[in-house]
């Protein structure tokens, strides 16, 4: 194969118009499964406490006729608490950029805001799922909200040598649990802490995972081989369904969510989540805001944050199978 002879290409073109395509295609996906599934509550300072309880062991009950009543002190609540933490993004454009004429956008201002937008709600998703101690922050230190991770110590599922979390009423920090050896997502974990789950007497109704963990939730035992055959002749098309999407446990039926923000660190990848919603939420201090900042030279600059945190009602409620390969490329 060759080129014509004396041929004019485009190779040696001068002046030849740029194709640049209009839209401007966000791949990464911006799903935040946890905060959409807890919903939101209002909390007016920087160190929520609420107060939990336990119902005392079920035994016999059986007095005498006539019985003289005798009274013993009851034991009182526990109070338990979390910090609030800021998160932001910052844009910094400049004049000329966001007035000169551009493919897919007017506004690189505004285009800017919605993309930094959506990650800020990502990186919120991230810190609630996360295995990170709360802390109390001071003027140098960041306040950090415990994650979902690390409140968990009731009913949990770890590694050999993995250590549970949870809030710590001497200090009143939420700490966070230690790493386990990793070992492979099996069918026995997850039914063993669902049944630790209701008898601590919570009613979950969500496990939520990474995607790979996803894969081999779907190969769990008991999910019989589906096939449908559609149409006929030359038209027939065969679907295989090979995936499973809620769980049939002997303790309730679930939902099976995989999360895409779980996939972005092993740590948060490690942990399969037994959750019910009901027991937790997202608490906002302050919702997201955008706010215009100081003029600095020729730029249009721009601040979005929040301040929020996890309002875990009662850890008992929920679970986790912890200490996972949480990717294909760590089994």
């Amino acid at each position: 194969m060759a080129q014509v002879t004396g041929a004019f290409d485009t190779y040696e073109a001068v002046g030849n118009r740029e194709e640049l395509a209009e839209a401007i295609y966000l791949i990464t996906p911006e799903e935040t499964p946890l905060a959409t599934l807890l919903g939101r509550e209002p909390v007016k300072s920087v160190h929520p406490e609420w107060q939990t309880d336990v119902l005392a062991t079920p035994g016999s009950n059986a007095v005498l006729e006539g019985n003289a009543w005798a009274f013993t002190e009851f034991s009182a609540t526990a109070r338990v608490g979390n910090y609030t933490q800021i998160s932001e993004k910052v844009i910094s454009v400049t004049r000329t950029q966001d007035k000169t004429l551009k493919a897919g956008r007017k506004s690189e201002l505004k285009r800017e805001l919605q993309k930094k937008g959506k990650e800020l709600k990502r990186d919120m998703e991230f810190a609630l799922l996360s295995n990170v101690a709360s802390v109390a922050g001071a003027a140098g230190t960041a306040r950090k909200l415990g994650g979902f991770a690390a409140w968990l110590e009731t009913n949990t599922d770890r590694g050999a040598t993995g250590t549970d979390g949870g809030f710590n009423s001497g200090t009143g920090i939420v700490d966070a649990a230690g790493a386990g050896t990793q070992r492979a997502f099996a069918k026995t974990q997850l039914d063993t802490v669902l049944k630790d789950v209701f008898v601590a007497g919570g009613n979950p109704t969500t496990v939520m995972l990474a995607p790979y963990a996803k894969t081999v939730f779907s190969g769990f035992s008991g999910i019989a081989e589906l096939r449908s055959n559609q149409g006929q002749g030359s038209k027939s098309q065969l679907t295989i369904f090979a995936g499973a999407d809620m769980y049939v446990s002997d303790f309730g039926v679930l939902d099976v969510i995989p999360n895409r923000v779980m996939s972005y660190s092993t740590t948060v990848a490690s942990n399969v989540l037994v959750i019910d919603p009901d027991k937790a939420a997202v608490g906002i201090f302050d919702d997201i805001q955008m706010h215009e900042a100081a003029k600095v030279g020729d730029a249009e600059n721009r601040v979005l944050n929040v301040e929020y945190t996890l309002i875990m009602k009662n850890e008992a409620a929920h679970g986790v199978v912890a200490d996972i390969f949480g990717t294909s490329t760590n089994s």
